[in-house]
C-alpha cells in the first residue's frame, strides 16, 4: 500500500494529484491549499503537522498544530493535533515560569484534557494550584498512585497553611497586646523549623523594626516630649555608652551616673582627657547634690541636676535627658530597661493595685514590651497617658536658656 493510500486518498482527481505532487516536491504550504480545495481537510491537517515538525520556533509549531486541529475533519486527527499543540504550549509555559499568566496555563490544561492527555493536564492544573481539577483529571486517567500522592500532598499543604495562618494570628495578637518578647519567641521558633517562611520572617522584622531596645527612649507625656535614659546607671561617652556624645575629646565610656550612699553621684571612668568641675579634675565619685556643671574631656559641657521626682536630669552637648536611675514612673505605671542576653526591651510594668494599661482596645498584661508608636491609656477608649515616639524625635523643649526641667511625675 502506498503512502497516499494509507491516508485514504483516492486517485484520479487532478487537484488531489497536484496536491500529492506539491507534497512530494516539498512545497508543503501549496500542498495544504490544494488538499483543502480538493475537499481533503484531513490530508491538509496532516501536512500542517509536517510543517510543525519542520519548524524550530516553538511558537510557530504551536500555530501550525492549532491550524491543523481547526482544519482536520477526523475527530482522532483533530484531537491528536490539539494534543501536540497543548504539549508544546505546556513546555512553553513551564519554561516561562512565574511570568506565565494563570489564564494561559488553564487554557493549556483544558486543551490537554480535551486531547485526552489527562496526566499532562493534571501537571498543568498543578502549576496554577487548581487542586480540584488536578484530582479530577487524575481520577479520570485512572492514575490512582498519583491521585493518592496528590491528595496526601494536598492535605499536607492545607495543614501547613492552617498552621501558618494560626502562627501569624498568634504573632499579630501578641503584638497587639504588646507582648513582643513572646511574639518574637514564637516567630523565631517557627523559623527555626521552617527557614523559608517569608511571611513569618516579615512579621518578625516588622516587630523588631518598631521594638524599643533603649537605653534612650522618647516619650510624649503631658504634652511634652521627654527623652529618658533608662537603667540603674547611666554612662556618657562617644561609643559604648547610654548617652552618646559625638566628640573625640570624650572617651568611649567617659562618665558614670548612679545612686550612691549619699544619693546621686557622678564618676569619671579613668579617662585620658578627664572630667573637671570648676577646673578641678574629678578623681573620685562626686555627689550631685543640688546640681553640678562639668566639662568632659576639656571640651563638652555637662550639667547634672536632681529631678523633681527621682533620679536626675542630664544636659550634655545641647541635649537633655531624664535619668531615673531605676524604674521610671509614668502615670500609675513603671518603665524599666530589661536586658535578656543580646536583646534589650523597654518594659512597661503595672505595680500591685495600679489600674491596668490599655493599648487600643486591649487590656495589657502586668509586664509588656513597648514599641515605637504605642499609645498607652488608663482605660479603653480614653486619651493616652503617654505615647512612645520613634527614634530620632526631637528632645523636649528646654526652659531658662537650657536649664534642666524636672523628670516625669
Amino acid at each position: 500500500m502506498s503512502l497516499f493510500e494509507w491516508f485514504g486518498l483516492k486517485r484520479g482527481d487532478s487537484r488531489r494529484r497536484a496536491a500529492e505532487a506539491r507534497e512530494l516536491a516539498g512545497d508543503l504550504a501549496g500542498a495544504v491549499e490544494l488538499y483543502i480545495e480538493a475537499g481533503m481537510p484531513d490530508d491538509a491537517a496532516r501536512v500542517l503537522l509536517l510543517r510543525a515538525d519542520a519548524e524550530r520556533s516553538v511558537e510557530k509549531r504551536i500555530a501550525f498544530c492549532a491550524s491543523a486541529s481547526r482544519t482536520a475533519e477526523s475527530p482522532e486527527l483533530r484531537r491528536a493535533a490539539l494534543g501536540r499543540k497543548a504539549l508544546l504550549a505546556l513546555d512553553l509555559v513551564r519554561a516561562r515560569g512565574a511570568s506565565a499568566m494563570r489564564s494561559e496555563v488553564l487554557a493549556v490544561a483544558r486543551d490537554l484534557e480535551e486531547a485526552g492527555e489527562l496526566e499532562r493536564a493534571a501537571d498543568a492544573y498543578a502549576l496554577v494550584g487548581d487542586v480540584e481539577s488536578e484530582a479530577r483529571v487524575l481520577a479520570a486517567a485512572g492514575a490512582i498512585d498519583r491521585l493518592e500522592e496528590r491528595l496526601r500532598v494536598s492535605m499536607s499543604v492545607e495543614r501547613s497553611q492552617r498552621e501558618l495562618a494560626a502562627v501569624l494570628r498568634r504573632i499579630a495578637d501578641l503584638d497587639r497586646m504588646a507582648e513582643r518578647r513572646e511574639a518574637i519567641s514564637v516567630a523565631e521558633a517557627w523559623l527555626g523549623e521552617r527557614r523559608d517562611c517569608e511571611q513569618v520572617a516579615d512579621a518578625l522584622r516588622a516587630i523588631r523594626a518598631r521594638l524599643l531596645a533603649g537605653p534612650v527612649v522618647a516619650l510624649e507625656l503631658g504634652g511634652a516630649l521627654l527623652r529618658c535614659a533608662l537603667g540603674d546607671e547611666v554612662t556618657i561617652g562617644r561609643g559604648e555608652a547610654t548617652i552618646v556624645v559625638a566628640s573625640r575629646a570624650v572617651s568611649r565610656t567617659h562618665l558614670r551616673i548612679r545612686r550612691g550612699p549619699p544619693g546621686v553621684e557622678v564618676e569619671d571612668l579613668g579617662t585620658r582627657n578627664g572630667t573637671t568641675l570648676a577646673g578641678a579634675r574629678l578623681t573620685a565619685p562626686l555627689p550631685v547634690g543640688r546640681g553640678v556643671e562639668l566639662l568632659l574631656g576639656g571640651e563638652v559641657p555637662c550639667a547634672i541636676a536632681p529631678a523633681d521626682g527621682q533620679g536626675c536630669v542630664v544636659e550634655v552637648a545641647g541635649e537633655r535627658f531624664a535619668a531615673p536611675l531605676g524604674d521610671l514612673p509614668v502615670g500609675p505605671w513603671r518603665l524599666r530597661l530589661d536586658r535578656a542576653g543580646a536583646s534589650a526591651f523597654v518594659v512597661l510594668s503595672t505595680p500591685p493595685g495600679a489600674p491596668p494599661p490599655f493599648l487600643g482596645d486591649y487590656q495589657l498584661a502586668p509586664a509588656v514590651e513597648l514599641c515605637a508608636g504605642d499609645a498607652i491609656a488608663a482605660a479603653r477608649g480614653e486619651t493616652a497617658v503617654f505615647r512612645v515616639r520613634a527614634a530620632g524625635d526631637a528632645p523636649a523643649p528646654r526652659r531658662d536658656g537650657g536649664r534642666a526641667e524636672g523628670g516625669p511625675a
